[in-house]
């Protein structure tokens, strides 16, 4: 197994090896769910255990989940039960969930990295795994066997989950995170048709390879603010907190359920920039389109708190083929989830606001059957929304 991400087809064999151990199955010994072509994470899916916790919290090197549970849950002596019927989960308040997983990774030297689903982070739900021993929130090391637990906090709205709900996405890979970047100058060399990112116009845009930081694994994203083609607006911010009163929570499987409108407002440019007011979160799109060859997969964060009094809340992956199926051709932009800090913030159109990087993968993903949720984005909330019409 070569260094990189691990495709559809690696995932399967750590699923159902012909003659190996199981290394991915649901708990307790439950077989997983094979992934469909072009996949290139696991789903998560909450059990039937979870607790009400006092806070966030990591276990550092000294602790397990479980000790965690003992001294900072608000019922540590016994877990509250998640079944088929929803429970709601208060908005700013901090959940843990056992995760419908085991993953072993004993003998492997396959590590695994989580992230929020797409769909989750626009949201506004801070989603992380947490595994035993570990320093770091969503992170799974090799050469372990892992029992994964989900924490989950809705900030801006209330949320509807029951078991079987899938908050969270675990990317496994082989090798150094950083080895197995691209760096600009690398990324500059891809072939034109397999080149990832285009420009506003569906270009193709290799400007930040040539910069003086062309070794660096990070290609810079810039807002963009024109008026959507499709809504005409240039951000979706939540409502304020008076204005969410009494709404029913939300259920991220309903698609296509809620209308837009009771939870957001929609936003224009003026003078080519927005205001962003304090702890609020925006939905707003890249000028860069991204079109993801079938041997490369992308990872976004957040730029430096140095760049402003704002963050990117919600960074997350993209997975070979995103973009590269749209009926247009001019690939597809990411979503920034930006929440402003402290004091107001303005934000130009064109600033860089979000970083992203091309991984290789350990071997080409095998290209979907139909096009991926997002694939025809532009300024999009999550699939749970209505359309804004």
């Amino acid at each position: 197994m070569s260094a990189g991400i691990l495709c559809e087809k690696q995932i399967n064999e750590l699923i159902a090896p012909e003659t190996d151990t199981i290394r991915l199955q649901k708990s307790p010994g439950c077989p997983f769910e094979k992934l469909s072509d072009g996949d290139a994470s696991i789903d998560l899916c909450l059990g039937d255990q979870y607790w009400e916790m006092k806070g966030s919290c990591r276990t550092g090197y000294e602790y397990k989940v479980t000790d965690l549970i003992r001294k900072h849950s608000k019922h540590p002596h016994g877990p509250k039960n998640l079944e088929d019927k929803p429970v709601v989960l208060s908005k700013r308040n901090v959940y843990l969930f056992k995760a419908d997983c085991e993953l072993d990774l004993r003998d492997t030297r396959i590590n695994g990295k989580a992230t929020g689903r797409s769909s989750i982070g626009r949201l506004d739900v801070l989603v992380r795994l947490l595994v035993d021993e570990s320093d770091t929130f969503d992170f799974v090391k090799q050469d372990k066997k892992h029992d994964l637990y989900v924490e989950v906090t809705p900030i801006s709205f209330d949320l509807e989950v029951k078991r079987g709900t899938a908050l969270s996405q675990l990317r496994l890979f082989k090798g150094k995170e950083d080895d197995i970047s691209l760096t600009k100058e690398e990324l500059f060399h891809e072939e034109d048709d397999h080149f990832p990112v285009l420009d506003e116009k569906g270009e193709l845009y290799r400007n930040p390879c040539v910069d003086d930081q062309s070794n660096s694994i990070w290609f810079p994203f810039r807002l963009n603010l024109v008026p959507d083609p499709v809504t005409g607006f240039s951000a979706f911010v939540t409502k304020e907190s008076k204005d969410l009163q009494g709404l029913p929570p939300i259920d991220p499987d309903k698609k296509g359920h809620y209308d837009p409108r009771d939870y957001w407002e929609s936003k224009k440019w003026k003078n080519k920039a927005i205001l962003l007011e304090p702890d609020r979160l925006y939905i707003m799109r890249s000028k860069e389109r991204l079109r993801i060859p079938k041997h490369l997969a992308l990872e976004c964060k957040s730029y430096t708190t140095q760049m402003g009094e704002w963050r990117i809340e919600y960074a997350g992956f993209a997975h070979p083929f995103f973009g590269s199926m749209r009926s247009d051709g001019k690939g597809a932009p990411i979503m920034f989830e930006v929440r402003g800090h402290n004091v107001p913030t303005i934000l130009t159109d064109g600033i860089p606001l979000g970083n992203v990087r091309f991984l290789r993968m350990s071997q080409p993903a095998a290209k979907p059957k139909k096009k991926p949720s997002y694939e025809e984005q532009e300024l999009t909330l999550s699939k749970c929304f209505k359309p804004w019409t």
